[in-house]
C-alpha cells in the first residue's frame, strides 16, 4: 500500500512540476521568482525546471 501511495505521489508531482515548468518557460513565472522560492541561483533553478519538461 505504501508503494502505491508513493507511485501516486510521484505521478502527481511529475504532472504539477511539468505544468509549473511550462508556466516558467512561457514567462508567467519569472526565473528569479523560482530561484528565490527554491533558495538557489537562477542557473540552478533553470536546471531544476528543465527536469520537468512536458513529454
Amino acid at each position: 500500500m505504501a508503494l502505491k501511495a508513493l507511485a501516486d505521489l510521484r505521478y502527481l508531482i511529475a504532472g504539477v512540476g511539468a505544468d509549473a515548468a511550462l508556466a516558467v518557460r512561457v514567462g508567467r513565472i519569472p526565473m528569479e521568482t523560482v530561484a528565490t522560492a527554491l533558495g538557489t541561483s537562477e542557473a540552478a533553478a533553470r536546471r531544476y525546471v528543465n527536469g520537468y519538461r512536458h513529454p
